[in-house]
């Protein structure tokens, strides 16, 4: 028999699938021509049947999906460790937003991006749903590395380094929005980013929808993130940074719904404080969660109730939030975190279960961008966007059950090898499109800047 020749077969100890959910497949290959998973079978199938320009013995690994993060700030890692250890409106105001005004620009946005890119590949994070500035800048950074992303344009009321109110904004997103409509880039998926109810007014909102629907882009929003926000707008507190912009007293979640907002292409990222009334809500419009448990708890703005969530059939997915509220973006943490917090939560041992997380962080997180028949399982016919764990090092033996150890045991010290849309991204931990030493180089002279400027400011304020 004539084997037929491929681009690439990776063989492995274990693969994860993700679909089926809770299954791990022992000595198996993935077939892989161009972008795409064409066979999954194994290994000794595959050997009688393919063979590989390139191949790869995995013999003491766990293949699986690559990991999506639903929600970040990306060029945001610059911002790494300032204003810890405040609440999230103290935070914004006192520290973010001053120095985004002084510092965020293409030039920062470029350094950010290429440094948020390593750390995440190096972290098995393929994908990432983005809310930040000069989207053009972030789009660019994807296509040299060969990262996929959703590039979110973020919209406010108020002025930022990239515009001068909502209308700039908007007027500024169409370009790309055009450019990068569904199916026209294999990488790069676009979405609006609104940033949240208290900074984004209705008649914006409403604007924002329209242009997304155009497009066939979904929504990315920071929504019920803090018990203030849900308080503050329901009772009209305009003497709180955290009231929403509408005229109306009532929660930010039922005012989306009163303005047609909450649908199927809406992302909400935190959603800490939600009734069960909410809830069923987001359920029946197909709306989707963005569960953060890091950025939630260093920011004391609540523990969102994923057990209910789920049990009720809304789409919950996980991320990291920005580098600068987390402060790292490594989704191992946010699995395993996910699944802790939902047991002390909901006083249950069975909530949130390992196959649960791998799926929040995987399958979940392609539906709410629309991508489930692209990316998110290990299937024939999807991307080939798959991560290598090694599992023989001392502290992940011994090992019993695969999907338990990537959610319960495994580092990102253990990703050792990354492809994205069939590319080797990261290669026996070296990152392959990134230079490492350009990025250190660029991310201490932005430390540097910042620094001086932090110390300036903080000696005036003395």
């Amino acid at each position: 028999m004539t084997k037929q020749t491929v681009d690439l077969v990776i063989f492995a100890a274990h693969v994860i699938p993700v679909v089926p959910r809770d299954v791990v497949l022992h000595n198996a290959a993935i077939v892989i021509e161009k972008t795409r998973v064409v066979a999954l079978l194994p290994c000794a199938e595959a050997q009688e049947l393919f063979v590989g320009a390139e191949e790869h013995h995995l013999d003491r690994h766990i293949v699986m999906p690559g990991l999506i993060n639903l929600h970040t700030h990306a060029p945001m890692t610059l911002f790494r460790g300032l204003g810890d250890d405040k609440m999230l409106h103290e935070w914004l105001a006192e520290d973010i937003w001053p120095m985004e005004k002084k510092f965020v620009g293409p030039e920062f946005v470029r350094a950010g991006m290429a440094h948020a890119v390593a750390e995440m590949i190096r972290s098995g994070t393929t994908c990432f749903n983005n809310m930040y500035f000069f989207p053009n800048e972030i789009c660019r950074a994807l296509q040299s590395t060969g990262m996929r992303g959703a590039v979110g344009q973020g919209v406010m009321d108020m002025a930022s380094p990239h515009g001068s109110g909502p209308d700039d904004f908007l007027a500024k997103a169409e370009p790309y929005l055009k450019k990068y409509a569904p199916g026209r880039h294999d990488l790069i998926t676009v979405t609006m980013a609104p940033h949240s109810p208290y900074t984004v007014g209705e008649q914006t909102l409403l604007k924002v929808d329209a242009l997304a629907s155009k497009y066939n882009a979904r929504i990315h929003i920071h929504l019920h993130e803090t018990e203030a926000e849900c308080s503050d707008s329901e009772q009209l507190n305009r003497d709180s940074m955290c009231c929403h912009k509408s005229d109306q007293k009532l929660r930010p979640l039922a005012n989306f719904k009163r303005l047609g907002l909450l649908s199927e292409r809406l992302i909400c990222a935190h959603m800490t404080q939600l009734t069960d009334e909410e809830i069923d809500d987001v359920a029946r419009a197909g709306a989707h969660v963005v569960h953060c448990p890091s950025s939630n708890l260093k920011l004391a703005s609540g523990i969102a109730r994923v057990t209910e969530m789920l049990r009720r059939g809304v789409n919950v997915t996980l991320g990291t939030d920005g580098a600068a509220s987390n402060n790292s973006l490594d989704m191992l943490v946010e699995m395993k975190l996910a699944a802790l917090l939902a047991k002390a939560e909901s006083h249950d041992r069975t909530s949130v279960s390992a196959a649960e997380a791998l799926q929040m962080a995987t399958l979940n997180g392609a539906r709410a961008l629309g991508l489930e028949h692209e990316i998110g399982s290990i299937e024939v016919g999807k991307r080939a966007d798959i991560i290598a764990i090694e599992c023989d090092s001392i502290e992940m033996l011994p090992m019993y059950n695969a999907v338990s150890h990537v959610v319960y045991v495994a580092g990102r010290e253990h990703v050792s090898d990354v492809w994205i849309n069939g590319k080797q991204v990261l290669r026996s931990h070296k990152l392959t499109t990134v230079d490492e030493e350009e990025v250190r180089r660029e991310v201490r002279k932005w430390t540097a800047r910042i620094c001086n400027y932090h110390n300036e400011v903080q000696t005036k304020e003395c």
